[in-house]
């Protein structure tokens, strides 16, 4: 089984070094790989200006909404959770509007106010679960979800109609991409989402006791309710961070979490490291198919995560109702 694992690994590291290449020198611009180090030349600005920051953005975005996508449904026990289906990235979404509307000096703390945004939403979802008792906890807290999200979908399209100059790249903004990354974009979100994943490999015990059910976690000495709201803190943290940069981009939380369950054990260590792999090769691969495919004319990575995520998630839906 270990043997097993680090082929999976390997395997999965290998296809992201691989995606994480082709972004970089594949585009609607070629690039010579002898002149990238040549400063001033048209291929060492496009190289370490353009397509370095993109893909790392591509990459820090997957980890941390696949990586957020395992903590919510391991802490919901629901295997149809994600950051954008319960409402985490509209309500992260919708702090960042309202903060560049109202607070545009306060640019530096856009992490933060999608971090607030993104925890009032969850708190939104649960309260709103909690007071459906009588209707299966796993449908109440994804029909919560829905409600919450159109909730902060609708200020979301009322600020962008109201003060249209905040987010001129809105729907680019709604699907999610990365269109015009910058460095200074990524300092204070990448810090925070690599702390948050160091912080979940410390986790994955509690994920593991969470698993066998309250009682048993209970009589193990471990407080169930206690687990749950550090996990879903932890993953609000990693995927508000993500919003910042990348926008609403869905379904990455959803499937990538589901793939490297069935690649290995159960085990949540060994589905943490998986995610941490698969999660960031599909959004990048996502990213280099909306730069290639209508070249060069450019489609958001968002758009081609929904085409893998939503029959994914229908799949799973009816596999559950079943």
């Amino acid at each position: 089984m270990a043997r097993r694992f680090l082929f999976t690994c390997f395997l999965s590291a290998f296809a992201l070094f691989a995606v994480l290449l082709l972004s970089l020198f594949v585009g609607s611009v070629p690039i010579d790989s002898a002149k990238i180090l040549t400063t001033g030349s048209l291929d060492n600005i496009i190289f370490f200006s353009l397509r370095l920051p993109r893909v790392f953005a591509s990459i820090l975005s997957g980890l941390a909404f696949s990586v957020s996508g395992l903590l919510i449904q391991k802490a919901t026990g629901n295997a149809l959770s994600s950051p954008n289906i319960i409402g985490v990235n509209s309500g992260a979404g919708a702090a960042v509007l309202l903060s560049l509307s109202f607070f545009p000096s306060l640019f530096a703390l856009l992490p933060a106010f999608a971090f607030i945004g993104s925890t009032l939403a969850l708190v939104m979802v649960f309260s709103i679960s909690l007071l459906t008792k009588r209707v299966d906890s796993s449908i109440s807290l994804i029909l919560s979800g829905v409600a919450v999200n159109a909730l902060f979908n609708a200020v979301i399209s009322t600020i962008s109609s109201i003060n249209p100059d905040v987010m001129a790249t809105y729907s680019s903004f709604s699907i999610g991409g990365f269109s015009g990354i910058y460095y200074s974009q990524l300092k204070i979100p990448s810090l925070l989402i690599i702390l948050s994943f160091a912080a979940s490999f410390f986790l994955c015990k509690r994920m593991d006791v969470l698993a066998l059910g309250d009682e048993m976690a209970s009589s193990m000495g471990y407080r169930p309710t206690r687990i749950r709201m550090t996990l879903i803190l932890t993953a609000s943290l990693m995927a508000s961070s993500a919003v910042t940069f990348s926008g609403l981009l869905g379904f990455v939380g959803l499937v990538t979490p589901h793939i490297a369950f069935f690649l290995s054990s159960g085990k949540s260590r060994q589905s943490l490291i998986l995610s941490s792999l698969i999660g960031p090769a599909l959004v990048t691969l996502s990213d280099l198919l909306g730069r290639t495919v209508l070249s060069p004319s450019e489609l958001p990575a968002g758009i081609f995560m929904a085409v893998i995520g939503v029959p994914f998630f229908i799949f799973l839906l009816l596999r559950r109702l079943k």
